[in-house]
């Protein structure tokens, strides 16, 4: 079994390194205080594990509208159901992993525009 190295991007955001053991694909996602990530919702359940730092994760069901918002603080397993927009917006400098296989999103536009935003 390997771990191997895909590729790596950064921007004022932070860094995310890309990796793939078997068919899993593993990002581990930083989040600089006062920036964000996410913006989108996903198709299948998935789940984000906060590593370090402190949050403020807001999931909204795309359906519904409902939303809720939460201060979470490290180390934390955080779950996303399905078809659920999710946004992180990191209040102390962050550091999260994901495992998934087949990743795919849908951006949500109430969201991105909060990633875009915390961007300028």
């Amino acid at each position: 079994m390997s771990l191997e190295f895909e590729k790596y991007i950064e921007d004022k955001r932070g860094k995310i390194i890309f990796l793939k053991q078997d068919h899993k694909n593993i990002n581990l996602i930083e989040i600089k205080k006062g920036f964000a990530r996410g913006g989108h919702f996903h198709q299948t359940d998935t789940s984000h594990f906060l590593i370090s730092g402190k949050i403020e994760y807001r999931v909204e069901n795309i359906r519904t509208r409902q939303e809720k918002i939460s201060i979470i603080s490290s180390p934390q397993i955080i779950f996303v159901s399905a078809k659920t927009a999710h946004l992180l917006i990191a209040l102390e400098d962050s550091l999260f992993f994901e495992v998934f296989e087949n990743y795919e999103d849908t951006v949500y536009p109430k969201y991105r525009k909060i990633v875009e935003n915390l961007m300028k």
